[in-house]
């Protein structure tokens, strides 16, 4: 068999199957798509959550999604999903060996506008006709990593406040760049009734006869990506104070007893928990498909807790605005500036809430939520407006912005 023969058997071929995903993607960075006005992409890192879907949700409910033709992008087909408006559609970023699709390049390319929560970089071609708007993930405590800078892409990015202006633009190497100060479209869901969050919660609360609700979400310290990994944790579990088991127990015996469910959400980026769950009466470890099944949004079940527990995660700076008690486990604190650093000085004095260097303190802070005492209520006051320019309406001030 000649060569020649081989080859126009290949071509003919690919002609009945079709171009893979890679040779579509490299016929569309040769030849970009035209970028059409009427076009939209939504996405975010856990699929369908976060500021990107609070954008889309507030736009859809005010009627400024009308005239544009939406493209929501999926990391797992299994998350995917069918949107009743017939102007929205779902595409999977991945196809089943873990490439990227050419239909997610095309969408992105030929948008308007691309709002997202971390990055598109991969897209490779960014126009000048485009809007690329980074509605971020998260203005907290922890240093950013200075790699950030080579991995993410904007045209603008969105921050709570005008003190993390300066702090982002010198993580991304971007002296002069368009960081607004316009807050976070996922805080209004604190004020919204959008998904069945306050039943999901009503329904938890009641199975463990609790009164009252604290919902721990610490940062990640063993990170399933390899270079976000700080790798500091004191413990083997993952999870701040909690060194094992008989730590895990006799929290558990103290909500009990205070008429208190704590919830630990892990995040998304955290490796799995090393901790046992059954006999657990009074804390309950959630995920994020454990919300996903029950319908119930992150940031509305956040509104109907009774107070945060975390570290130095963003999630405090957010939690801010509902004026509710916070406590901080600081256990790891020195080590954690160690690998990461803070994003500004004195970053203590920008924690209002208990301080947690001990099981002591934990369960002291346990009690507090339980007796109704909030000590530092002030504190949160008088940091609120360092923290957040605005206090509501993040979602309508970034569809202003830009005119949509």
């Amino acid at each position: 068999m000649s060569a020649g023969f081989g080859e126009r058997a290949v071509r003919s071929l690919k002609r009945r199957l079709g171009l893979s995903d890679k040779e579509r993607i490299n016929k569309l960075l040769a030849n970009p798509p035209p970028v059409e006005e009427d076009r939209m992409v939504f996405t975010s890192s856990e699929d369908y959550s976060g500021n990107p879907k609070a954008l889309f949700l507030y736009m859809k409910e005010e009627g400024l999604l009308e005239k544009y033709r939406v493209t929501w992008l999926f990391e797992r087909r299994e998350n995917c999903f069918d949107f009743p408006e017939a102007n929205v559609e779902s595409v999977c970023m991945f196809n089943k060996e873990g490439k990227r699709t050419w239909q997610a390049q095309k969408a992105v390319m030929s948008a308007r506008y691309i709002f997202y929560s971390h990055n598109v970089n991969w897209v490779k071609r960014f126009r000048p006709e485009q809007t690329f708007v980074d509605l971020w993930h998260g203005c907290g405590y922890k240093g950013a990593l200075k790699s950030d800078a080579t991995r993410v892409y904007y045209d603008y990015l969105m921050v709570t406040g005008e003190r993390y202006i300066g702090i982002f633009r010198d993580v991304m190497d971007d002296p002069d760049g368009n960081i607004l100060d316009l807050g976070y479209p996922r805080n209004d869901m604190f004020h919204t009734r959008r998904s069945s969050a306050a039943a999901f919660l009503a329904s938890l609360k009641e199975k463990a006869g609790a009164q009252k609700i604290i919902i721990w979400m610490p940062t990640f310290r063993h990170s399933s990506v390899k270079r976000l990994d700080t790798d500091i944790a004191l413990s083997s579990t993952g999870i701040p104070l909690l060194y094992g088991a008989q730590e895990l127990r006799r929290l558990n015996g103290c909500c009990r007893q205070q008429g208190v469910l704590l919830i630990i959400k892990k995040h998304h980026l955290q490796v799995i928990y090393d901790l046992p769950k059954e006999g657990m009466d009074h804390v309950l470890f959630l995920e994020g498909d454990d919300l996903r099944k029950g319908n119930a949004d992150l940031y509305e079940m956040l509104a109907s807790t009774d107070a945060l527990l975390t570290d130095y995660s963003s999630t405090a700076i957010d939690y801010m605005l509902l004026d509710k008690p916070i406590g901080y486990t600081l256990d790891d604190f020195d080590r954690y500036e160690d690998a990461r650093g803070w994003s500004f000085a004195n970053v203590k004095d920008y924690m209002p809430g208990h301080h947690i260097y001990s099981m002591e303190d934990l369960l002291a802070f346990v009690r507090d939520v339980a007796e109704g005492a909030d000590p530092y209520a002030a504190d949160r006051a008088r940091i609120l407006p360092e923290m957040h320019t605005c206090t509501e309406g993040f979602s309508r001030r970034i569809a202003e912005y830009f005119g949509i």
